[in-house]
């Protein structure tokens, strides 16, 4: 006899509390009356709800009346953000005001109370990770990430959604681990992997989401995480088995790929065996999935600045890093223009693995990873420095400390 697929529901509807009901009305989900919920959406920026880089309030409001409706459960709901960023205050932005003023759904701070560490003794970079301090206190988690693709890991969906769990600063920890011996093992299989993909794949042997219910009324192109385009999809991809989610997510907007090409999940797939790793592995309701599909941008192969007068040296920076730095050329074009020429340009560099012999007398070092070369050239702290500060160290360095910030 067969093993029984994993199944994944997918609905759509312009209203989106419509799309959660029928997509979750699908899922046989076990009986969780006295258990204790998280809702961990993907709120990692201070963002506008709408631009489909923190997961959309709506959803995660739908999610919780149709659970809250059917089991008598305690209800959290919590993230931890990327550094610098404070947590309610990401979540006030991005639109969950009246979501949080519920008094049956606990909003939490994942970041504050003292962390547990959990041991990865079959992980292959990290071997243990510090995680929320609330931990032990979660019986059932649901992962509600945006769908969205992502400069360095490929795509972004349920499963990396819960890196949100590993406490403050240890998320750092896997952008910076250094396995070249293993890299070029793994090189002639998986051309795009990096230690972070090794790094976020080894979490699976640690902690996965009981349920993922798959965020794509709003879906990010191209530049993911934060600086891609926006694609309105009005859809919903639900499953109680999150690699299932992940390769149907994949499957309606990058068809042509394989998990190769999100090289975590290709791992992941080798870790636990049993995971369906193709579309003949997995039952989807509806059966025919055609109508979802819709491809996006893929990220770019190659990232460089289009600027005549910036020039960017970035050698494996993380995604915040270089998303700060898209945006603070996005949103201060006209200034930049103003003071930076093609002979006399703009000169910024990030990334762990830049060194003395890549950098120009006058750049700005920018963030904590290049810390090192801190006397080589004008070095901006922070990890990752937010947009303004840097902006405010540029306009230091002009004489210009007066002058406001010009945008668009």
């Amino acid at each position: 006899m067969s093993e029984k697929k994993a199944l994944v529901s997918l609905a759509r509807h312009h209203n989106i509390s419509k799309a959660i009901i029928e997509s979750l009305n699908h899922l046989k989900l076990p009986d969780l009356t006295g258990k204790t919920i998280l809702l961990k959406p993907n709120v990692g920026r201070e963002s506008d709800s709408s631009f489909g880089i923190n997961t959309n309030p709506e959803v995660v409001s739908a999610i919780y009346e149709y659970l809250s409706d059917r089991f008598d459960a305690r209800f959290f709901i919590g993230d931890s953000p990327i550094i610098n960023t404070d947590t309610h205050k990401a979540f006030k932005q991005s639109g969950y005001t009246q979501l949080l003023a519920k008094k049956e759904l606990q909003f939490i701070d994942l970041d504050e109370k003292k962390p547990i560490e959990l041991s990865i003794p079959q992980g292959k970079i990290i071997k243990k990770i510090k995680v929320t301090g609330y931990w032990d206190e979660f019986d059932y988690i649901i992962s509600i990430p945006v769908l969205k693709m992502h400069m360095h890991c490929g795509a972004s969906l349920s499963f990396k959604n819960l890196k949100g769990i590993i406490y403050k600063r240890e998320k750092i920890r896997l952008h910076h681990k250094q396995a070249p011996e293993l890299i070029k093992h793994y090189k002639e299989q998986l051309s795009k992997i990096k230690e972070l993909d090794i790094a976020i794949a080894d979490l699976v042997h640690a902690f996965r989401p009981n349920l993922s219910i798959i965020d794509a009324s709003y879906a990010q192109g191209g530049m993911g995480p934060s600086s891609g385009e926006i694609i309105k999809l009005d859809t919903i991809i639900s499953s109680t088995n999150f690699f299932a989610a992940d390769v149907i997510a994949l499957a309606i907007t990058q068809p042509a790929w394989t998990l190769k090409d999100v090289p975590h999940l290709y791992l992941i797939s080798h870790y636990l065996p049993k995971m369906p790793s193709s579309m003949e592995q997995i039952q989807t309701i509806p059966d025919d999935i055609s109508a979802f599909i819709h491809p996006l941008a893929a990220p770019p192969e190659t990232i460089s600045i289009k600027y005549k007068n910036v020039h960017l040296i970035d050698i494996d920076s993380c995604s915040a890093c270089l998303s700060t730095i898209f945006n603070l050329l996005k949103n201060n074009k006209q200034f930049i223009d103003k003071h930076f020429t093609e002979e006399k340009p703009l000169n910024l560099a990030i990334g762990k693995g830049v060194s003395q012999s890549d950098l120009y007398g006058d750049t700005y070092l920018i963030g904590n990873c290049i810390s090192k070369l801190k006397t080589d050239g004008i070095f901006i702290q922070g990890c990752t420095p937010v947009e303004s500060k840097i902006l405010a160290r540029i306009k230091q360095q002009l004489g210009l400390e007066t002058e406001e910030t010009t945008s668009n």
